[in-house]
């Protein structure tokens, strides 16, 4: 199983944040590797990336099921893989640190059960905490970069 958990603080307010984090369509295509998303329903959607596990590059369809809306602080979701063999499970959570400064988590568990994660065991860790790494800094990048 590959956990990745990241915090970063965002130059922006709370309500900056969420506006961002409750809408996939913006941070759908931060996601390393991202080709394509699709919105199916405001919970459910579909996205198409290029993973890089080690040596071994692979195109992954996932669906996302969006579990809980917190406003003005958290959304959840959880994920299963249409072409791998994995399911998951993540959030993003906006904390006030003040008027100006939001305390932003990322975090995500992915549990494979496909042959070669079993082979690639620590590769896949280090893939998931990478990713978690990359979307969440990418995020809050285009956080502050949007509020200018």
């Amino acid at each position: 199983m590959g956990i990745g958990i990241h915090h970063v603080n965002v130059l922006a307010s709370r309500s900056h944040v969420w506006e961002f984090i409750r809408d996939m369509n913006a941070w759908a295509p931060l996601v390393p590797g991202y080709k394509e998303h699709t919105i199916v329903s405001d919970v459910q959607s579909t996205w198409k990336f290029i993973l890089q596990v080690g040596v071994v590059r692979k195109k992954v369809h996932v669906k996302v099921l969006v579990t809980e809306w917190k406003v003005p602080s958290e959304v959840k979701f959880n994920l299963r893989g249409v072409n791998q063999k994995f399911t998951g499970e993540g959030f993003f959570r906006a904390d006030k640190v003040n008027s100006s400064i939001t305390a932003m988590t990322g975090c995500l568990t992915v549990e494979s059960t496909s042959s070669l994660a079993k082979i690639l065991e620590s590769a896949f860790d280090k893939m998931v905490h990478e990713l978690t790494k990359e979307l969440t800094e990418a995020v809050g990048q285009a956080i502050e970069r949007g509020k200018q």
